[in-house]
């Protein structure tokens, strides 16, 4: 008898929950700081701690809709650009891309 409900209320959440309309959620990556620790966590799993420590502060722009520019100092003009960027997908957290010099 327990073995048929079960089934029966796992068929019927299964019947309902295609037609909801997914949830909101508070962004994953709320704001800068957030953006810049996730930026250099996996910068330094990719390039190394050395590498990635001549490039910081890290400084994170937030003014797309939808994704963090995360970019690094660069060594030659001790200012940002020219070294790592990270796009990070502001509600969602996953990284979009990595370059390792940009212009």
């Amino acid at each position: 008898m327990i073995h048929t409900w079960a089934i029966v209320l796992l068929l019927a959440s299964a019947i309902i929950a295609p037609g909801q309309p997914p949830k909101k959620h508070a962004d994953y990556v709320p704001d800068e700081k957030t953006a810049e620790r996730i930026a250099e966590a996996v910068l330094v799993a990719q390039y190394g701690e050395e590498r990635v420590n001549s490039q910081l502060p890290l400084h994170a722009d937030g003014s797309d809709k939808n994704y963090w520019k995360v970019q690094g100092a660069s060594t030659k003009h001790d200012r940002t650009g020219g070294g790592f960027v990270v796009t990070i997908n502001k509600n969602s957290g996953c990284i979009g891309k990595i370059l390792e010099h940009t212009k």
